[in-house]
């Protein structure tokens, strides 16, 4: 201290002054980056466990079809058709774990068209795992909605080969094309959006049962107009909450929860609301069956646009669904000429492509816009994605089936459909009370 009490500030005082400073600098910078990292971390994991969830939702869809679609056929295929939907997904796993992921999401010299990096899960981290989980559980259900459209007169063996077919080829080619960061689809004008899968799982499903359905043929006293109505009405009201309960796991992941939510309740609920009274109108009679198909085709129809369309749209998109639906049953019956117990054509392949084109018509969003928002060009990928949909479905189906047929039979014996598909294949009766 100077005798005026001052402090004298040499250079070397000054350098260590400043050594301080820094020293503090890279202390407290060293937490913010830290703070930052763990915080990276913890969102990180946060949207893993998020996407777990949403997976473990749509897994749980498989009991929405299993009941949906016991109930919309005869008793005495009960326990066959629960068989199938189980193990279709279980199977369909094993062929996307082998082949279908790799295919779908894998890189690789001929990507853009196909996948060839990942097969088996080999050197996965954690969270790419967690990604392959999501995916699956998508596989799956385009896997279970053959089952509806084949149900009573289809083989259990042939059954299971086609499921691993689909899990492991089929479905992940058309998901590459659509879903894959360089698939072809994707680079059409300003790409085809299908946010969630109406053309990727739903139509993908619905004419490979189409396909299925046309191979196999029709149940014996289809075309004579036999009485060939479901035995459980309570199982189809069951299955269809499990199912419009688990669309919130198909359609809500991702930055805008509580738009792709609201989207989803409205559209399912216009969906019904549109199916049942158009029945009224039509019969006098409010058709539940109906009411809960028109749910479905409205969740259908608002997959692909969920997180891009604002809420009056998909209201919109409901309640013309429920018309599509009602129309595409009668136009697969009559018209085409195929038996589809559950109306699974109709509902996923009809309505999805319906789903599609909505997006290129009412997207109103940042990245994705359609024609009310004045972007015209979006329609072209969309419909683009529709046709090789179909294309693929249908065509890849009715070689699938056909090879299945002539290899290992497809169809089951005019006595075992007489009988009901449950004592031949399965050895037991869903219901034995009945059956004595």
């Amino acid at each position: 201290m100077s005798k005026t009490g001052l402090l004298i500030v040499t250079p070397f005082r000054l350098r260590l002054f400043a050594v301080a400073l820094l020293g503090i600098g890279i202390f407290f910078g060293s937490i913010g980056v830290a703070y930052a990292d763990g915080h990276d971390i913890v969102d990180a994991k946060l949207n893993d466990f998020v996407t777990v969830v949403a997976s473990a939702l749509v897994f749980f869809m498989q009991a929405g079809f299993a009941f949906l679609g016991a109930g919309l056929i005869r008793s005495k295929n009960t326990i066959n058709y629960m068989t199938k939907s189980f193990l279709d997904f279980c199977i369909a796993s094993l062929g996307f774990w082998a082949f279908g992921f790799a295919l779908m999401m894998g890189g690789g010299a001929a990507s853009g068209f196909i996948g060839l990096e990942g097969f088996f899960l080999v050197d996965f981290s954690d969270s790419e795992l967690v990604g392959w989980f999501f995916q699956m559980v998508f596989a799956g259900t385009a896997a279970t909605i053959i089952a509806g459209a084949m149900a009573e007169r289809t083989k259990i063996n042939a059954y299971f080969a086609y499921s691993f077919l689909v899990g492991a080829v089929v479905y992940p080619i058309y998901g590459h094309w659509a879903w894959s960061e360089d698939g072809w689809l994707t680079k059409i004008g300003p790409g085809m959006a299908d946010y969630a899968g109406s053309a990727v799982v739903h139509m993908i499903g619905g004419f490979l049962a189409l396909a299925g359905a046309l191979v196999v043929g029709p149940r014996n006293g289809f075309r004579e107009g036999a009485n060939l109505r479901g035995h459980n009405i309570p199982f189809v009201v069951i299955g269809t909450f499990i199912l419009f309960f688990g669309w919130f796991g198909f359609n809500v992941n991702s930055d805008s929860l509580g738009l792709n939510a609201v989207n989803t309740l409205l559209a399912g609920a216009a969906g019904a609301t549109s199916a049942i009274y158009i029945t009224l109108l039509r019969t006098g009679k409010a058709d539940i069956e109906m009411a809960c198909n028109g749910a479905l085709a409205g969740l259908v129809g608002i997959t692909a646009g969920c997180a891009y369309v604002d809420p009056w749209a998909a209201v919109v998109i409901g309640l013309l669904a429920g018309g599509i639906m009602i129309a595409g049953v009668s136009f697969v019956k009559n018209v085409v000429k195929a038996d589809d117990p559950v109306g699974a054509v109709a509902v996923h392949g009809i309505c999805g492509a319906w789903g599609v084109l909505a997006v290129g018509i009412f997207a109103s969003g940042d990245d994705v816009s359609g024609l009310i928002a004045g972007n015209a060009a979006q329609l072209l990928p969309q419909i683009v994605g529709i046709v090789v949909a179909i294309a693929w479905g249908l065509g890849v189906g009715f070689v699938m089936f056909k090879a299945i047929d002539l290899t290992m039979g497809l169809r089951a014996s005019d006595e075992e459909q007489a009988d009901g598909l449950d004592e031949p294949e399965h050895g037991a009766a869903a219901y034995p009370e009945l059956a004595s």
